[in-house]
This record gives structure tokens, sequence and C-alpha cells, in this order.
């Protein structure tokens, strides 16, 4: 599937990054995430909650997405389920204004990624706590 409004999509990535803790495992995902990507991520993310000593938390970097169509959101939701069964907490890290805007849109934020909603967590680096246009009517 193509990404809309551009060129052929960036191939997607899971990099482990580091953490302070060995409790935790933290991924770096980049790319977009759609219909021909999804159950390559799924299986890669899963790897992650495999390891022994299976870890507490694991932190997904989600700057790095560009964009994610419903099989997109169908595998995130799905990470989450697997995290929950594993008894992992899943942490949405620094999402994408695409990606926040499709959870805002989808009411998947707040179960995704709680506290995002109203903490302002779900900005990057350098975006001075701008929201996503549209998501108040305001384009």
């Amino acid at each position: 599937m193509m990404p809309p409004y551009g060129s052929a999509p960036s191939p997607f990535t899971l990099t482990p990054a580091p953490t302070p803790s060995t409790k935790s495992v933290r991924v770096r995902a980049e790319g977009y995430l759609d219909y021909d990507t999804c159950d390559d991520f799924l299986v890669k993310a899963t790897r992650y909650l495999d390891q022994t000593p299976a870890p507490d938390v694991l932190h997904l970097d989600c700057s790095g997405i560009d964009g994610l169509d419903s099989m997109g959101l169908a595998a995130l939701l799905m990470l989450h389920r697997r995290c929950t069964a594993a008894r992992v907490a899943l942490d949405l890290e620094r999402l994408h204004p695409t990606v926040d805007r499709i959870l805002r849109l989808t009411g998947t934020l707040e179960h995704l990624a709680p506290g995002s909603a109203t903490s302002g967590a779900t900005t990057r680096p350098g975006d001075q706590g701008r929201p996503s246009p549209g998501l108040d009517g305001d384009d």
C-alpha cells in the first residue's frame, strides 16, 4: 500500500535502542506501518516480549512512524493485546503527529497511550506543544 500524497513508502524497521534499565526494552520504529509491513512489525515486536527475563515495559518510540493505515492501527492494537497477555506494559513514546492524529480520530489514543490525550506527551521535540492540525475543527 502506498502512503497518501507521497512516493513509495520507506521500509519499516524496528531498531533496539539503549535503555538504562534491564527491566525494560526500548525500540525505535521507522517507516510507514500498513498492510504490507504490519505482519513483519508484529513478528519482530513480539520477539522482544519473549526475552528472558521478560521485560516489564516495552517502550516503542513512534517518532519515526511516518503514518499508518487501518492495518497499521490494527497491528498496534494487537501488539497492545500481546503485551497485556505477557504482563508487559506497552509505552508508546514520541508519537509522530500523523500517528497522534489517527489515534485521536479513532478513539484509540487513551487505550494505547494512557495519559497522552491530556498530558501533551504526544508532541515531538521542537513541536512546542502544537496539536495536530484539524483536531478541533480549526483547519
